[in-house]
């Protein structure tokens, strides 16, 4: 029986997804960080064995995969993909070394939304980015130059923006806004002296900071308008990084189909002001209505590179079941 492994190695968590050729899944697992720049690559590889290992326990699979595909957080660069040849080789995936490929996680977002046909992925999640490919096979990217300086419309640009509003509140140059409360609430804090305190500590990690986001989307769905503002402005930035993918790709001038991913995405809040932010740019895009998750994604393109793509009967039965399956 042949069977494909794909694998969406994110920053918290590491998933692996077994199917055959009718879009059955055989095995799930899961693992750590696989995201080699903050964790190494000897704890990165560590968890792609966890989650592989404990995706062929579930029906006790021997042998090697047909074909494997691997995005994976942090991989851009050549470099990064030298990291991972010998490595990956000695995981002893696949039959046949050309059968495995290796690229960042937003590729297997755009393949779950998309399959193989030209699109663009915008990501929320800690940061944000957008990701396009176009009927040539051209690639290029939009945003995701980190917290620090970009990842606009992502959950620590909400944060860090959430936070703001607070300070320009108690100090009176903001307006009042439901945020302080909540915020306080979700810090444990009781005012902003002892919010800006607990961004300063040495273990605020960067994950913490985004989880402040969903406080955010719910004010604003509360009707605050200081966070709905900040919910109009994170459509805005991201709606521009999928604009500015629309020039350097060619997509024919028809319809350019625009796959959300991410946990922010997953708010229907959010994503309501996404589509309203994307009809407003002037670029013909049609959001893609619930697209398979990237792990999905990535077991299509392992398919692919196995010479045996996935029907579109198949596919939809690999991206039911990796929802179901979280």
């Amino acid at each position: 029986m042949q069977w494909f492994i794909g694998i969406d190695g994110g920053g918290t968590h590491t998933r692996a997804l077994i199917v055959n050729a009718e879009g059955q899944v055989l095995g799930v697992g899961k693992a750590g960080s696989s995201n080699y720049h903050t964790v190494g690559i000897t704890r990165a590889v560590q968890a792609l064995s966890e989650a592989i290992a404990a995706a062929r326990a579930e029906r006790h699979l021997h042998g090697q995969a047909a074909g494997a595909f691997l995005g994976l957080a942090g991989v851009r660069t050549a470099g990064d993909h030298l990291a991972f040849r010998e490595p990956l080789a000695g995981l002893g995936l696949v039959k046949q070394p050309d059968r495995i490929g290796l690229d960042h996680d937003l590729r297997i977002a755009l393949a779950g939304g998309c399959g193989d046909q030209p699109g663009i992925v915008v990501i929320a999640g800690t940061g944000s980015a957008a990701y396009g490919r176009d009927r040539q096979a051209v690639t290029a990217q939009a945003g995701g130059w980190g917290w620090l300086i970009d990842d606009q419309g992502g959950g620590t640009w909400f944060a860090l923006q959430g936070l703001r509003a607070v300070m320009e509140a108690a100090d009176g140059r903001g307006p009042r806004t439901r945020l302080e409360p909540a915020i306080f609430a979700e810090l444990g804090v009781t005012s902003a002296r002892d919010a800006m305190l607990w961004t300063l500590r040495p273990d605020t990690a960067r994950s913490q900071l985004a989880a402040l986001a969903p406080v955010i989307l719910a004010a604003a769905e509360d009707g605050d308008k200081v966070a709905m503002a900040l919910v109009t402005e994170g459509a805005h930035q991201l709606a521009r990084m999928a604009a500015a993918l629309d020039e350097p790709l060619d997509f024919g001038g028809g319809p350019i189909p625009v796959v959300p991913a991410g946990g922010l995405l997953s708010k229907s809040f959010y994503l309501e002001a996404f589509r309203s932010a994307l009809a407003k740019t002037g670029h013909p895009f049609n959001l893609v209505a619930q697209p398979a998750p990237p792990i999905a994604g990535a077991a299509f393109l392992a398919a692919e590179l196995a010479g045996t793509p996935l029907s579109a009967e198949a596919r939809r039965r690999v991206g039911e079941a990796a929802r179901s399956v979280g």
